[in-house]
């Protein structure tokens, strides 16, 4: 199952920013909204230029930061929603390993590498959408759902890592996602790890970790890195694959209930940034 978490910090400023930039929302009518047609569009593929697997996730935000329903064939379209996506999530590039393909690769079912999403039928009261995106590697199994679509793959951060875009306009196109690449691979990502203790210098166990990027949604050269802590044994948490030469949110959450949240986060080219903390 896949996680998913919007970063929530600076969506006010985000939102009101957008306000300012001349994108308004249509006040929301026992209806919800209408579907204004619109969309939003890019490109993903890897800093390498290569065509990956991925799966992309996307929230509709009004002008107020609620999340929307924006399947246009539900009742509650136009809505606030909890939980989920807006809308199903893009799958691309099914038989795609976690090394990725060359442009337009033929792939195993005949058909040929993509690099290109597109969320549409925006409804009328959102200003703007949260884009994540999951590197994904084919593992040998071509299984599909109930619905007759591919099945996820496993993620993997071997080569490439996870982007994320927050908060992009409503009518966006041709809009490049690039994942970062790990220095392995010839990449520049990089990690944050740390422990958390309490007062008494004990480690202190985390339910979650999450670290989100701080670059806008327009910042070249567009890989703007997220992803989910991993925890060892001995309770240090590492979060790997994260796109350098930008700053992170963090939040934490203890399996006590507590939350932690951190700003400014410095990640640079092949290195490892040490984040502790005490509650």
């Amino acid at each position: 199952m896949t996680v998913r978490r919007r970063l929530l910090l600076p969506l006010l400023a985000l939102v009101a920013g957008a306000a300012a930039a001349g994108v308004t929302a249509a006040p929301a009518s026992a209806a919800c909204a209408s579907n204004t047609g619109k969309s939003i569009s890019g490109t993903v593929f890897g800093q390498d230029g290569r065509d990956v697997n991925v799966s992309i996730g996307f929230d509709l935000v009004d002008a107020g930061g609620r999340a929307l329903n924006a399947d246009p064939r539900s009742a509650s379209y136009g809505c606030a929603k909890t939980g989920g996506y807006s809308v199903p999530q893009s799958y691309l590039n099914h038989f795609v390993g976690p090394e990725g393909a060359p442009q337009a690769s033929v792939m195993n079912d005949g058909a040929r590498t993509t690099r290109a999403w597109k969320v549409g039928s925006i409804p009328s009261n959102a200003v703007g959408a949260y884009v994540e995106v999951y590197h994904r590697g084919y593992q040998g199994s071509p299984c599909k759902d109930a619905n007759g679509n591919w099945c996820f793959n496993p993620q993997t951060l071997t080569k490439y890592g996870n982007s994320n875009k927050h908060l992009v306009p409503v009518g966006t196109a041709n809009l490049p996602i690039r994942l970062p690449m790990t220095c392995g691979h010839k990449g520049t990502a990089g990690a944050i790890k740390g422990v958390v203790t309490n007062s008494a210098g004990q480690r202190v166990a985390l339910k979650s970790l999450y670290a989100w990027t701080e670059a806008k949604w327009n910042a070249y050269p567009f890989y703007q890195g997220w992803g989910t802590a991993r925890f060892s044994s001995t309770g240090v948490y590492a979060v790997p694959s994260l796109a350098s030469r930008q700053r992170y949110v963090m939040w934490a959450t203890t399996t006590g209930g507590k939350v932690l949240k951190r700003t400014g986060v410095l990640v640079d080219d092949c290195a490892t940034t040490t984040v502790n903390w005490r509650v």
